[in-house]
């Protein structure tokens, strides 16, 4: 235990350091490159993010990260991703291995830390206060705004992370999202980074094989059809994809 603390200390600082070298590049550098020529998509913020992500996936020699199905993802489409919730890591996972320009759905407390959250807020994420009804439908008004720019828009429907490592039952609001708007959902899962760090803890337990695939698009081709239904035959759907990663 006095080991695994020692190294999740020296860790933690290592993420620290270089996530507020990062922010800052992003915020001093490229979110004024971002206003004036790419009207302020967020996009070279967000790729600062991802190389704060591989950067940092790289080096740490903590876990071990495997990807699948990159190949059926269409960079010039935008997608509603969604993906179960197992860790704190499970964002900086995605980041690294999805090749796409995302907006994905954050704690408000999070934009509220220096450089880590004005960066968030360069990078054109959305902020949530959780049981806050009007905050939800800010959200997804905001994750609409996005779609139409041709941005996809990542959910974590659980709503939270799991506690154990199970699939929670799915909210409706990111299917809701995509039959509005015409973008087919992506289905993306994640085994291992509890393994890593687990819920309520932010102590390494051990070295960690964490897994990501991501499955074959689905879209919502009828717009009457039962959203719930789509909705549990998605997580369905990754429950037994979780189940047959080794």
């Amino acid at each position: 235990m006095f080991w695994g603390v020692i190294k999740s200390v020296a860790g933690w600082i290592f993420v620290v350091v270089g996530t507020v070298a990062l922010s800052l590049s992003g915020i001093l550098i490229f979110w004024p490159i971002c206003l004036v020529f790419e009207r302020a998509s967020g996009r070279l913020p967000h790729q600062v993010s991802q190389f704060w992500a591989r950067t940092l996936s790289a080096l740490l020699p903590f876990w071990e990260i495997r990807c699948e199905g990159r190949e059926k993802i269409r960079k010039d489409k935008a997608y509603v991703v969604v993906s179960n919730h197992q860790s704190l890591l499970d964002i900086m996972v995605v980041l690294a291995q999805l090749p796409l320009h995302f907006k994905f759905i954050a704690k408000r407390e999070l934009f509220w830390i220096p450089f880590f959250g004005w960066h968030l807020f360069a990078s054109g994420y959305i902020p949530l206060k959780r049981g806050d009804a009007e905050s939800g439908r800010c959200c997804l008004e905001k994750a609409r705004h996005w779609l139409a720019r041709g941005v996809s828009v990542l959910f974590f429907p659980e709503g939270t992370r799991s506690p154990d490592g199970q699939v929670r039952e799915f909210k409706v609001g990111a299917f809701k999202l995509a039959e509005e708007t015409g973008a087919e959902i992506l289905p993306v899962v994640i085994k291992g980074t509890r393994d890593a760090i687990p819920k309520h803890s932010w102590v390494v337990k051990k070295r960690a094989v964490i897994h990501l695939k991501a499955l074959d698009p689905i879209s919502i081709p009828d717009p009457s059809q039962n959203l719930e239904s789509i909705r549990d035959r998605v997580r369905t759907i990754m429950i037994r994809e979780l189940n047959q990663i080794q």
